[in-house]
């Protein structure tokens, strides 16, 4: 009964709130304003430019809490590890320190054959760019690692038997790690155990002077000291190096906004490649490889139970104990072992395959460059396979914005909404105005292509329209002109005629050679006499207005208004200026009037600062809205006032 009670309220309560919102839903909102051009929306809203920032004015501040920021900016350690919560999170980190680690040896071992340099300097990599990305490191979960992007293993003839047993005991406790994850606190350390049981056995039986197979060899206890890089490598490894930072940055950063934003935290980009370049920096003083992260020990590291980066401190001393006491224990381990390793961890980036298929359902554009990344990468190496690639996405990108969606908007019924003809049945075109609309910015690479489809959309032949326009005036003028000669030399016969019949017949020889005379200057000059005429002709007549496409003969558009919605527009640039203001000549030409909407602010002063508003173009032509231009062309076109939507409904 109590709980019959309890539940009755809220029950209510849900059907209250359900009612209300249904009829919030059936209800019409009326928003009623003026309309509003960009010169009126300034004038209203205050517009000013905004203020510029100085940030090299706080750069050279100087005070206690500005280098206290620095110092936490830079070096993150010290912004996180005075509050660690040491009862909560210490002993998830400890053990995952230890699960990475336990996955780290083998793998560091295996990786430095993978380059052909003793498994030592595996160790070192394990160990050194770790610890230093706990320092400077921005992400809790991501897990260092080297990373090594050429030469290959090769397997010898002696040692396949060890390699494909090592790889089946791999495999097999993958499978049972992927089973068994949700019961088990943490996965079986398959590489380690493989490592431990190779090395007994290859130490037990004696696989090296028995049966030919390859060991590790010696492992020199304790650290090296740093050295200082060869300038001369510099040459031969710079193309090398900076592929491997391109791509070992892209993987460290993708992984660490994954994380963070499981978590709840932020990653900085910016202190993320400080991070990674200071890692490779000193790692490379002290012979370590290039390093990045692992995506298999940072899963490892979160499933685990990891906060923080102290488990990546404690795996990489972990490793240091290993590199001074225990590193001569694997002297034995068989390097199949290493290879078969290798080859079972490379499992993740043979399942990236996959990646087709869903690539082909959700982006055909990205396939396109994951192919040409692939082929590129396998056969020109992997510098300049990356070059291409990068080169290619840049050009799909230009192409892109070449090839964007163009569309002629139509008012929703009822509505100040403005969406595609083709893809809502219940879009009109308003009458007498066409609104059209780009998906991409406009700027040299596809305002040509804008201008042409625009014209093309809008159903009439704008140039061939122009120059037939053009034709008849200059047919009219030439008219003009003929009949304007033809009148002159018609009057000046009959002046002349009606000059013959007064003469007097008894004039004196004088006369008669004043009267030549008189004769020889007035044949002198009759074409400078005619083109006084015409042009106090044309002076004395009132110049007439341009005659319309209806009375030349000419078809006329069957809308009196264009409105561009630029709201897609991020810039402009000077083609992009002038292609405007050829378009609002052309369509003028037309007796098609031009508006704008939709433009944002930044845009606008980019507009100004180009000089493209002047005494025919200004910010009266510009406005806030589609709607706004829409009503405002019915309400002033040339044709006559249409009634336009005063209020809209939302």
């Amino acid at each position: 009964m109590g709980l019959s009670d309890a539940s009755g309220p809220k029950d209510t309560q849900a059907l209250l709130s359900a009612t209300q919102t249904m009829e919030l839903q059936k209800q019409d909102y009326h928003v009623e304003r003026p309309l509003m051009n960009q010169e009126q929306l300034e004038e209203l809203g205050r517009w000013g430019s905004a203020p510029r920032t100085h940030h090299w004015r706080t750069w050279l501040q100087c005070s206690h809490s500005r280098a206290r920021a620095l110092l936490t900016q830079h070096l993150p350690v010290l912004g996180w590890l005075p509050h660690y919560p040491v009862r909560d999170w210490l002993l998830g980190d400890l053990l995952s320190g230890l699960s990475v680690a336990i996955m780290q040896l083998p793998q560091g071992l295996a990786y430095a054959l993978l380059a052909g340099l003793p498994p030592v300097f595996g160790l070192y990599s394990s160990f050194y760019p770790v610890f230093i990305y706990f320092l400077f490191g921005t992400s809790r979960h991501i897990s260092v690692v080297l990373e090594v992007c050429w030469k290959l293993s090769q397997s010898v003839i002696g040692t396949v038997v060890t390699a494909v047993v090592a790889g089946v005991v791999l495999v097999v406790v993958k499978l049972l790690n992927d089973k068994l994850q949700r019961y088990l606190p943490l996965p079986i350390p398959g590489e380690l155990l493989t490592l431990i049981g190779a090395t007994g056995i290859s130490y037990g039986v004696g696989l090296k002077q028995r049966f030919g197979v390859d060991v590790v060899g010696n492992i020199p206890a304790g650290l090296v000291p740093p050295v200082a890089p060869n300038p001369q490598l510099f040459v031969k490894l710079v193309g090398n190096a900076f592929a491997i930072a391109v791509v070992g940055f892209a993987i460290a950063i993708s992984l660490g906004k994954i994380f963070a934003l499981r978590h709840g935290y932020r990653v900085d980009s910016n202190q993320e490649l400080v991070a990674l370049g200071l890692s490779n920096l000193i790692g490379g003083i002290f012979q370590c490889f290039p390093v990045s992260c692992s995506m298999s020990r940072s899963l490892v590291q979160e499933g685990t139970g990891g906060n923080t980066q102290v488990a990546g401190a404690v795996s990489s001393l972990f490793i240091l104990l290993i590199i001074l006491k225990l590193g001569e224990l694997f002297q034995d381990l068989p390097r199949a072992v290493l290879a078969a390793t290798i080859i079972v961890n490379l499992k993740g980036m043979l399942m990236q395959f996959s990646d087709i298929c869903s690539l082909w359902k959700a982006n055909r554009v990205d396939l396109l460059i994951w192919l040409v990344t692939f082929v590129a990468t396998i056969l020109l190496n992997l510098d300049l396979g990356l070059a291409v690639a990068v080169g290619f996405s840049l050009l799909l990108v230009v192409v892109r914005t070449q090839l964007p969606h163009y569309s002629v908007l139509g008012q929703v019924s009822d509505t100040d909404i403005y969406r595609d003809v083709a893809e809502y049945s219940d879009a009109r075109e308003v009458p007498g105005v066409k609104v059209f609309r780009s998906s991409a910015t406009i700027y040299f690479a596809n305002a040509e292509l804008y201008s042409d489809t625009l014209k093309q959309r809008c159903g009439v032949d704008v140039d061939h329209l122009i120059s037939q326009k053009k034709k008849l005036l200059k047919k009219q003028e030439l008219k003009m002109k003929h009949l304007q000669k033809d009148k002159l030399l018609q009057e000046q016969a009959t002046s002349s005629r009606d000059n013959s019949l007064s003469t007097n017949v008894n004039t004196s020889l004088g006369d008669i050679k004043s009267n030549d005379v008189e004769g020889s200057k007035t044949k002198a000059r009759p074409e400078n006499e005619l083109e006084e005429v015409v042009a106090s002709g044309q002076e004395d007549v009132k110049a007439p207005e341009v005659p319309t496409l209806k009375a030349l003969g000419l078809p006329q558009p069957d809308f009196h208004s264009l409105i561009l919605d630029l709201g897609a527009l991020s810039f402009v640039d000077t083609v992009c200026i002038k292609s405007l203001k050829n378009i609002f000549r052309d369509f003028r030409e037309i007796e098609v009037e031009v508006y704008i909407a939709s433009c944002h602010s930044p845009v606008v002063t980019q507009l100004e600062a180009g000089r493209f508003f002047d005494a025919s173009i200004t910010k009266q032509h510009l406005f806030v809205s589609v709607h706004d231009a829409v009503t405002f062309a019915l309400q002033h076109s040339r044709s006559g006032p249409v009634s336009p939507v005063l209020a809209t409904k939302l």
